[in-house]
């Protein structure tokens, strides 16, 4: 066999061992991906029809964190083999479309609906007719799977988030319509499942959930109905069965007008939380630390008291000396962007700043959930390289 068939090869060998092969590349570390809900074609750039209550096509943008674009994803809009799904998101519905990398660093997850483009309001259906889907994206391929479809998830409502902690244990974040509690909250599964359990029923448990995340080994989530309006604590460490208590965070809000989307924990005592609430309301991205067991807001970033830039989607790296660079994605309906900030600030400089803008969505689509590549687990490493070392060697014995 010569070189160019060997590599053939190995390139097919990967494809097999990954059990699926998308018409993507690997996803860089070191990059950003945003989601992007409307739009055309394989590339989403050219704007369709205007978001509204239909489903609508849902794409992964791949950036570089000076803007520059890398790749785009398009999430399957039909049906296919191996029990693969649709995966689509409702045009106007802007609590959905959240993004996260596992905890091994292999993978993303997003959550939407096996429903096809143009469908009518997929969110208001139950699960059993139009089933929640979960999308994992391989990041060292760019290989898409959708057969997480579950029939007993958010019924009348929307799926907002998902989070995997190795690709196989997952938890969403949603909201189920009226006397469907039970299908709503926090819930986990399994990847390629069809059913789920909702685990946040203990004692504080509401069932409007919007971005579950998992940090230090806890299970977290946010919400926005009161008294659970910041980041809630579901349980001890990362339930699987129902019975977990929910707790606000010590010294978050419990009471008034809070709009709590995404946030980022850049260490075990500080995290920034996304706000697409009114100036009054805290509106931006917050910064809050903790000390002596009480989480404490320090300063919002873009909200100078009279004005303020709304963010949903929230994401960021640390880099020399403990500065954070941030990156979000904003609200505005006239300019929907994808934007960064450097952190820390004073309060007066939080106030003032105003966002560096990265990207812009294309017309009639829009920004949502964005995330941070960071370098995948020492053990996911080894084991990607020992498989291609593998493969390499049975093709190297072969010529």
């Amino acid at each position: 066999m010569n070189r160019k068939a060997s590599w053939i090869f190995l390139l097919a060998a990967l494809c097999a061992l990954a059990a699926e092969c998308a018409m993507a590349g690997p996803i860089s570390v070191g990059n950003l991906v945003v989601v992007q809900v409307g739009g055309t074609g394989a590339d989403g750039t050219a704007g369709g029809a205007a978001l509204g209550g239909t489903a609508a096509p849902t794409y992964l943008k791949e950036f570089s964190t000076g803007g520059t674009q890398q790749q785009t994803i398009a999430l399957p809009t039909t049906a296919a083999g191996s029990g693969q799904r649709a995966l689509t998101n409702q045009g106007s519905a802007t609590s959905e479309g959240f993004l996260s990398q596992s905890l091994n660093g292999s993978f993303l997850v997003l959550g939407g609906y096996n429903a096809t483009t143009g469908a009518t309001a997929p969110a208001s259906d139950t699960a059993a007719v139009t089933n929640r889907v979960v999308g994992r994206v391989t990041i060292g391929s760019g290989a898409v799977d959708t057969s997480t479809s579950l029939a007993d998830a958010y019924d009348g409502s929307n799926i907002r988030s998902a989070f995997t902690a190795d690709g196989t244990s997952i938890w969403t974040g949603g909201n189920g319509g009226s006397g469907a509690g039970a299908s709503a909250g926090v819930k986990y599964t399994t990847f390629g499942a069809s059913t789920s359990t909702r685990v946040n029923t203990g004692t504080g448990s509401g069932s409007n959930s919007r971005v579950v995340e998992i940090f230090g080994g806890q299970l977290y989530v946010s919400a926005s109905s009161s008294p659970r309006l910041a980041i809630q604590q579901i349980g001890t460490g990362m339930p699987t069965v129902a019975g977990a208590t929910e707790t606000t965070l010590t010294g978050m809000p419990t009471s008034g007008t809070h709009s709590a989307y995404d946030y980022w924990f850049q260490n075990a005592n500080t995290v920034f939380i996304a706000d697409d609430g009114s100036v009054g309301s805290f509106g931006g991205i917050q910064k809050w630390t903790l000390s002596a067991g009480t989480w404490s807001l320090q300063y919002t970033i873009f909200n100078n008291g009279t004005t303020t830039t709304g963010v949903r989607g929230l994401t960021g790296v640390s880099g020399a000396g403990g500065v954070a660079t941030l990156f979000a994605t904003t609200t505005q309906s006239s300019a929907n962007n994808l934007v960064s900030v450097l952190d820390p600030l004073t309060a007066a400089g939080a106030a003032a700043a105003t966002p560096t803008v990265l990207a812009s969505a294309p017309a009639n689509t829009a920004f949502r959930g964005v995330e941070y590549i960071n370098v995948p687990e020492p053990a996911s490493l080894a084991l990607i390289g020992l498989a291609g070392l593998a493969l390499w060697g049975r093709a190297r014995r072969s010529r």
